[in-house]
């Protein structure tokens, strides 16, 4: 069973390249060259062979491989796997204008926002809240390509891209030996993991692409490739995005099924009356402890006082 996988594998690759020699005659006229291609399949083979290995289909790779708009870019992964090293500041997202800006939306959408709370139990404070920390209402939904991203951060784990992002890391270390060491170990860990990471969201992209063909290959996003006003991941979109308005597609562009889709991904994962509950649910969204206080903080402003209970008054005084 091995050596017939094996043998699949080396069929499928050699079926991809066949493929990618056979289109040249087919992109003469586009504005692609052939050496804009042929660059680009050698550039993301790593990436090419484990998508093979997964199942996901040939066709499907050269297309997102010579597509005019997926560009290699090292931001990407010198971003995805470095963050860790940072942290995020949520404060302005709870001030007073984000508090007034965010009322306002409230009570514009207030009925799409009723009806998603009735559905879900999830308070529509909380629901609105999200949407604003994460792209103030759909003003910021990010302008990166996201099969750019992902393919750009699934090459994280090669030796040239591990030199690049430890010599960005420790280029202003200042620490012994022994603390370099575990952190060369942890950018190890770390560039794994995204690696995996974003080969799983390129998976997700393809199986979204057999369900809506084509869209995908202008989908635009936050570097991390998260998109729409929610800024869902493509895995997330394919297990908690949902049809709100009931027109047959799931856009999370449209604020309708935005947030219903923000409803059903708290209510999936966990949310309940309890406060630890609603806690755990928001950090499955965002795992950032800052991200969470923020929501909450937000969330209280904009809830009724008497609605707001001790555990909530707890949390916005943390």
């Amino acid at each position: 069973m091995r050596n017939r996988d094996i043998i699949y594998k080396v069929i499928s690759y050699t079926f991809f390249v066949l493929a990618l020699l056979m289109s040249y005659v087919k992109i003469a006229n586009s504005s692609i060259s052939k050496n804009d291609i042929s660059q680009k399949s050698k550039l993301f083979e790593p990436v090419i062979r484990v998508l093979l290995s997964k199942g996901v289909d040939s066709a499907f790779i050269f297309k997102i491989i010579g597509d005019k708009n997926t560009i290699f870019h090292e931001k990407y992964l010198r971003i995805n796997v470095l963050n860790f090293n940072s942290k995020p500041d949520y404060s302005a997202h709870y001030n007073r204008e984000s508090t007034r800006e965010s009322a306002k939306y409230l009570r514009k959408y207030y009925d799409i926002f009723q009806k998603t709370e009735d559905k879900y139990l999830v308070p529509k404070e909380t629901i609105a809240s999200i949407l604003w920390v994460e792209t103030r209402f759909g003003q910021n939904t990010g302008n990166h390509s996201v099969l750019s991203v992902f393919l750009s951060t699934a090459l994280s784990n090669q030796a040239q891209y591990l030199k690049m992002n430890r010599d960005n890391l420790i280029s202003e270390f200042d620490g012994t030996e022994q603390e370099l060491a575990a952190l060369d170990q942890k950018l190890i860990q770390r560039s794994n993991k995204k690696t995996n990471w974003a080969i799983d969201e390129l998976i997700a992209l393809y199986q979204i692409n057999k369900k809506n063909p084509n869209w995908i290959f202008d989908l635009k996003g936050s570097w991390a490739g998260a998109f729409g006003y929610s800024q869902f991941l493509p895995s997330s979109y394919l297990k908690w995005a949902v049809d709100g308005n009931n027109d047959g597609k799931i856009d999370l562009y449209n604020i309708e099924d935005a947030i219903f889709s923000v409803a059903n991904y708290l209510k999936t994962n966990g949310w309940s009356p309890l406060y630890e509950n609603q806690k755990a649910a928001v950090f499955h969204y965002n795992n950032s402890n800052d991200y969470v206080k923020a929501i909450f903080r937000l969330s209280n402003k904009l809830k009724p006082k008497e609605e707001i209970d001790s555990l909530q008054i707890e949390a916005e005084a943390e």
